[in-house]
């Protein structure tokens, strides 16, 4: 049976919604809201500018946009829920078997689709096996397909990957390359709007903290720390929560203030009891 091809702006809408867009973000110095809006209800066809513009921002290119099908687009979002409900809750062995599925490269049509692959094969070969040449390898990889140091839209997912390339490097004794990376991510994360931070940056403020605190520059990781606190209890979630509190906790440790650091290591274990519900 042949596939059903969709239209370019339903396809494109799928994939602003999968992005977590509005149509303000998207269209935003490229087209008006309610043009974006006719062209996702069919009722209008951008021109090529106006097409190429909207896809770059989405991380994907035309041709992809173009030969995607509806039935093709629910089934790869799908697999990626899956990936980003074990990526999210650190199940990374549960992970890796998803990504050891057969030619599940195959099922992937877009640069960012991609780039999440290898963000979590990477991943899952640092946590799990390791592996940090393999490691920092696959995460260069996932950055690849859409970053440009001189684009105006920067992604969620590209700071995540920025900083944990940094991670990676500064484990592999790359110390000078590994702190640029991850004080470029730090950077880059001040430059995204309100609407825009996900909650899986604050893995940002860890992967940078704890490199202060290694470095023994204990003030300034103290500093990362609690900014990265407050963007979670901003954003009301408990990602990486209950590592900053242990950190925090490390710190004051280290810097003779046992009580500060008694106190934060119990909140640490509270986190980590009620994500465990």
């Amino acid at each position: 049976m042949k596939k059903e091809t969709v239209s370019f702006g339903h396809v494109l809408k799928q994939i602003r919604k999968e992005r977590k867009l509005t149509q303000k973000m998207l269209s935003q110095n490229i087209c008006s809201q309610s043009v974006l809006s006719r062209i996702e209800n069919d009722e209008e066809l951008p021109n090529v500018l106006v097409m190429q513009n909207l896809c770059e921002r989405l991380g994907v290119t035309i041709d992809q946009v173009m030969t995607l099908h509806s039935e093709e687009i629910q089934k790869v979002n799908q697999l990626l829920n899956q990936m980003a409900y074990h990526f999210f809750h650190k199940e990374y062995t549960e992970l890796a078997d998803l990504l050891k599925q057969p030619a599940i490269l195959d099922q992937l049509y877009l640069d960012t689709d991609l780039q999440l692959y290898y963000y979590y094969l990477g991943s899952c070969e640092y946590f799990l096996g390791r592996d940090l040449e393999l490691a920092l390898q696959h995460l260069k990889q996932g950055l690849s397909y859409t970053f440009q140091a001189d684009k105006h839209y920067i992604s969620s997912n590209e700071i995540q990957l920025i900083s944990c390339i940094g991670r990676v490097q500064t484990d592999l004794g790359q110390k000078k390359e590994g702190e640029a990376n991850l004080a470029y991510s730090m950077e880059l994360f001040e430059t995204l709007p309100k609407e825009r931070i996900d909650c899986r940056l604050a893995k940002v403020f860890y992967n940078f903290s704890l490199f202060l605190y290694q470095e023994k520059r204990y003030e300034e990781a103290l500093a990362v720390v609690k900014s990265g606190a407050e963007m979670v209890r901003k954003q009301k979630s408990y990602y990486y929560l209950e590592e900053l509190f242990q950190l925090k906790g490390l710190i004051y440790k280290a810097l003779g203030k046992k009580e500060h650091g008694e106190k934060y290591f119990k909140i640490s274990n509270s986190v980590q009891r009620i994500t465990n519900l």
